[in-house]
């Protein structure tokens, strides 16, 4: 990939222009926290279940920070494993980072790599940081825990450690739901080219009492499909029902799914996080507490292979 006229292949470079929308307390706290957070220079772990919006948190941070005048550099520790492979070489030096000196990088799920590799990170991070680069990390899975069960680098545990930032699941931030609607409503009304006002209150009922496994992306995504489905003024139960699960004869079903609509969702949301690679799914087996035996015949079984 070419940044800037430089040839950095182990990075990514993506535009963080979102803005952060929600009110509940929770969300409250995570901003405070990184208004704090960009007051000064240490390392800086996001932690929460995935689609809960540690990325976007990590740029809001950034651009409150003294290191905004230079980019985000993103790297994906699950799907880019040639970048991974590049940073951790040994003898690497940063010196293709020597442009971006002053700004932040941010390492997207470190808890999937092996501890070897996590060590190896946190090798590469300090050198990155003699180039006065702030490193952001984030896992959807607890590191403490993981450093209890020898799982997770100490080393790279204490590095990350410094400072924290949680992020709680949409399940825990009710006052999000329906100011994130109203946000997607307005963004597919212009992709869609629709004048679609807002939920009818059973929708918003709905909505509020289901449990949202996927967390924003899955609210998202079934705001998109609702707003392909409607051709009316507001959605209502019936855009809703196929998309969560709930039967059209129960009226609201207090956010009840089916069983197997439940375990779809969270296999598809341990592939999304780990990859469909054989260490993919291993990890995936161990994040879901079954074996990978199990996990292959679930798969089989909801036609989830690629």
């Amino acid at each position: 990939m070419i940044v800037g006229g430089i040839d950095m292949p182990m990075f990514l470079v993506r535009s963080l222009s979102q803005d952060i929308i929600g009110e509940s307390k929770g969300l409250r706290q995570a901003v405070e926290g990184c208004r704090k957070a960009a007051k000064e220079n240490a390392p800086v772990m996001f932690q929460g279940e995935v689609s809960t919006g540690k990325l976007l948190l990590a740029g809001f941070l950034h651009k409150e920070s003294k290191h905004s005048r230079q980019p985000l550099l993103v790297v994906d520790c699950i799907k880019d494993e040639d970048m991974i492979h590049e940073l951790l070489a040994p003898g690497f030096e940063c010196k293709q980072l020597d442009r971006y000196e002053g700004g932040s990088i941010y390492f997207r799920e470190v808890a999937t790599l092996s501890l070897g590799k996590q060590n190896q990170l946190y090798k590469a991070l300090e050198k990155i940081e003699k180039r006065k680069i702030r490193a952001f990390l984030s896992s959807s899975q607890n590191i403490h825990l993981m450093r209890m069960e020898k799982a997770f680098d100490p080393d790279l545990y204490d590095y990350a450690s410094q400072w924290e930032i949680a992020v709680p699941p949409l399940r825990q931030r009710k006052e999000d739901i329906l100011p994130l609607v109203r946000h997607y409503i307005g963004v597919f009304n212009l992709k869609l080219r629709k004048s679609i006002q807002g939920l009818t209150p059973q929708a918003e009922e709905i909505l509020l009492a289901y449990r949202w496994p996927g967390n924003v992306d899955e609210l998202k995504q079934i705001i998109n499909r609702a707003m392909h489905l409607s051709n009316e003024s507001h959605i209502s139960q019936r855009h809703l029902s196929d998309n969560l699960g709930i039967s059209k004869e129960d009226g609201f079903s207090h956010g009840v799914m089916p069983l197997e609509r439940m375990e779809e969702i969270l296999l598809r949301s341990a592939l999304e996080r780990y990859g469909f690679t054989l260490e993919g799914k291993k990890r995936a087996a161990r994040a879901l507490n079954i074996s990978l035996a199990t996990l292959y015949n679930k798969l089989k079984r909801y036609n989830l292979n690629p």
